[in-house]
């Protein structure tokens, strides 16, 4: 977890429909629901418990404090007085949180005027900071988030709004691509167990975004994927795209009459495996693919011309990599 500053709203006391408990807000998100739901309250002319809530700063739990809708403070007012009143710390450490919170929320505060920004954050937690999510949740602090939507969002050539669930999808494939670098690294150990794989996965991905270099990288990956054609029409050009055509012609047709079928398969599936490696060298590069022609030259025409030599050497008698057959 990278988030300096948290809310997560527990399953105890009263059910509000404003508040789904399975979220990690941002404070002034959290306080923006309280609002609503305490003007809900004064229409419907009721009175609701206050509603407990996990108080969380730079990933860890600091407090488990509630807000009463009753009361006219803001959230992070009535946090502040839990702070300031929580026995369990002395004098110096309720003052630093208190401090801490101050600053973290004024940096929130500042970059939530920005409406765009403000939905590009939320929605981004909404799929990626969700518990369920998979490979792992990915709570990106509000930093790293600014980053983010600055980099893509001068980009963005029709409206923001209508372009955010593109720019999510984008996000989403190149950290798809850094889980799945990241546990191939670790795969290298193959003693280790899947979960433990996972964890160590985990730890290297946010490693990675926690690196300048590292993070940057990530950021050109992705905004070449927002004004890339998406990586999955590489399996749709391919059967229309004549030199792999051909190329797959005489892997089946031919190399199988004086090789075993397994020899041309494997060639096939490493020459696939490195075209999509060369598409996303390409995204890490930061140059966009926008166009299926720009596909067909730069990644599959290099890749396909470079296959064509290693199946003329079988069809010469040659050996495959880590085989010792003819």
């Amino acid at each position: 977890m990278l988030r300096k500053l948290m809310i997560r709203f527990t399953g105890d006391g009263d059910y509000f429909r404003e508040i789904d408990e399975e979220r990690n807000y941002f404070l002034i998100e959290a306080e923006e629901i309280v609002e609503k739901i305490r003007n809900r309250l004064v229409k419907e002319k009721r009175v609701a418990a206050p509603k407990p809530f996990e108080f969380w700063i730079n990933g860890k739990l600091a407090v488990i404090s509630h807000v009463n809708f009753e009361r006219k403070e803001s959230l992070q007012k009535q946090l502040e007085q839990t702070i300031l009143t929580f026995d369990s710390w002395d004098e110096g450490i309720r003052y630093k949180y208190v401090n801490l919170l101050k600053e973290y929320a004024e940096e929130e505060r500042q970059l939530f005027l920005n409406r765009e920004f403000h939905a590009f954050a939320v929605r981004y937690d909404q799929m990626f900071g969700n518990p369920a999510y998979e490979p792992f949740p990915l709570i990106l602090d509000i930093t790293h988030l600014n980053q983010l939507y600055g980099a893509v969002q001068k980009h963005v050539t029709t409206g923001f709004y209508s372009e955010l669930e593109k720019i999510m999808e984008s996000i989403q494939t190149a950290f798809n691509k850094l889980a799945i670098d990241a546990y191939e690294k670790e795969s290298v150990n193959q003693q280790e167990g899947f979960q433990k794989k996972k964890e160590m996965t985990e730890k290297e991905v946010i490693a990675t975004i926690r690196d300048e270099a590292g993070f940057q990288r990530i950021i050109q990956y992705l905004v070449a994927c927002y004004q890339s054609v998406t990586k999955s029409r590489i399996e749709a050009l391919c059967p229309h795209f004549r030199p792999y055509q051909e190329l797959q012609d005489v892997l089946f047709k031919k190399v199988t009459k004086v090789r075993k079928f397994s020899d041309a398969y494997n060639v096939h599936v490493l020459m696939n495996k490195e075209i999509e490696e060369k598409f996303d060298s390409i995204m890490y590069q930061g140059f966009a693919l926008g166009t299926d022609e720009m596909v067909e030259s730069l990644v599959l025409s290099p890749v396909v011309q470079k296959y064509k030599g290693i199946v003329k050497g079988l069809l010469e008698g040659g050996v495959l990599v880590g085989d010792g057959s003819k």
